[in-house]
């Protein structure tokens, strides 16, 4: 029954679809014909000038012509072209697309030149562009661009030609640019994708590490800050350099500058305690006692004095005055002291399995 549903269902937009195909094919071939008729008095040629002495003794100034048409498959042809494919054979379907396409492009460019009250156009040209991708299952689309040259006589000055020339137009440079063909913007562009997913790899790894890295007396954000500025000014002027507009290289500079601060937050963490695990192959947890507001005395010399978060609520449930902690404290090449939360985490996880035990006993 299920297969018998999809078949009908299959069956009914096949139908619909080669009506309405067909339907709207013979609308527009009846326009087609409709501006043909109506444009007969606009004629077009293949050659490339005028029979000489057409123009007579009279000066003429050449205007360029031109009609495009944007021309769709429907979902009948398509299944019919699919079918070609097995069977092998002309693409009826699709030839009678492009000769529509054609002629409606013909028309657009008999109205053009009706416009610009022509009634010969030369050196008429076809050109042809696929643009749908049937990679990605879109319909056949194709465009049709005609074009030609028309004469019109030539009156006053070249600014008061019916050429419409205009003096001071300029193209812009920068019109239309794309990030991924310029090199500087295209690596600009995939480093901050690649640094975005290192800092979220960061944050929902931390835990799997061997060592959990902190700060202890803070991270340097101000250095962080000045660099990241630094580097991401010296990149959007390298982008200059080569061909990035400053509309272009300011906002990818102004991204660029949080992402950076987070990334020397985390590298910083990562590359100083792996360098001073390196050097300091003898290091070892130092036993500290917990006092007021959570700070941390070391009961063995040379070490610092620094406290965790007073605010936090998480370190109520764990630690309490007088109490002692085993805890990694390192200060690497870069100058700062870290230390590894890890065993404080062991600790919550003891106190919260502990806490699931009593309730689960009650």
């Amino acid at each position: 029954m299920e297969l018998l549903l999809k078949l009908g269902l299959f069956l009914v937009l096949l139908a619909l679809g080669y009506w309405r195909g067909r339907r709207n094919e013979r609308l527009h071939l009846r326009w087609l014909a409709e501006e043909e008729k109506r444009l007969a008095d606009v004629l077009i040629f293949a050659s490339h000038y005028p029979p000489p002495g057409a123009a007579g003794l009279q000066r003429m100034d050449p205007v360029l012509v031109s009609g495009s048409v944007v021309v769709a498959a429907d979902f009948f042809r398509m299944l019919v072209a699919s079918l070609r494919k097995v069977i092998g054979g002309n693409y009826a379907a699709h030839e009678r697309l492009l000769e529509r396409a054609r002629r409606h492009a013909t028309v657009k460019l008999k109205q053009h030149a009706q416009a610009q009250g022509l009634h010969m156009v030369f050196n008429v040209r076809y050109t042809t562009a696929r643009i749908s991708d049937p990679r990605a299952g879109e319909a056949m689309q194709v465009e049709v661009l005609a074009w030609g040259t028309g004469f019109v006589p030539a009156c006053g000055t070249v600014a008061q030609s019916r050429v419409h020339h205009q003096p001071g137009t300029h193209i812009t440079a920068h019109d239309g640019f794309d990030l991924l063909k310029n090199p500087v913007s295209r690596w600009w562009v995939i480093g901050w994708f690649a640094g975005l997913a290192y800092i979220f790899g960061e944050l929902f790894t931390d835990s799997l590490w061997l060592h959990s890295w902190r700060y202890l007396h803070g991270a340097p954000w101000q250095g962080f800050a000045v660099a990241a500025v630094v580097l991401a000014a010296l990149l959007a002027h390298n982008g200059r350099r080569n061909q990035l507009p400053w509309s272009i290289g300011i906002p990818l500079a102004v991204l660029t500058v949080p992402l950076l601060v987070g990334l020397f937050y985390f590298a910083g963490l990562r590359v100083n305690g792996n360098l001073a695990l390196a050097w300091q192959r003898d290091a070892a947890p130092t036993l500290y006692e917990v006092r007021a507001n959570f700070e941390m005395h070391p009961l063995e010399p040379g070490m610092p004095v620094w406290q965790l978060d007073p605010d936090s609520a998480y370190w109520e449930t764990i630690l309490r005055p007088g109490q002692q902690q085993r805890i990694l404290v390192v200060r690497g090449p870069l100058g700062f002291y870290q230390y590894d939360v890890q065993p404080l985490r062991e600790r919550y996880r003891q106190w919260h399995a502990s806490q699931q035990k009593e309730n689960t006993d009650k």
